[in-house]
């Protein structure tokens, strides 16, 4: 009885073990780089002229060193600044 036990835990570990790995590496945050049209500070408008807010600092930061021609440094709704 200790050794089906056993071999049943074993099992049972071996499946918890290889699950979460498949939950973990489906997990994430994903940014399409490839939507934005025109970056802002604040944020960015998409190929459809739809509004989004960066999530994250680095998204902005990135976006702006590699398509600089298409960002601009001040807010979306600056009223001193316009495209």
């Amino acid at each position: 009885m200790k050794v089906i036990t056993a071999a049943a835990l074993v099992a049972l570990a071996g499946a918890a073990i290889g699950f979460s790995g498949t939950a973990n590496a489906a997990v994430g945050i994903n940014f399409d780089f490839g939507n934005v049209a025109i970056g802002y500070s604040d944020g960015y408008y998409d190929r459809d002229h739809h509004w989004h807010r960066w999530q994250h600092r680095a998204d902005m930061e990135r976006w702006h060193h590699d398509h600089g021609d298409m960002y601009h440094g001040w807010r979306h709704n600056d009223r001193h600044h316009h495209d």
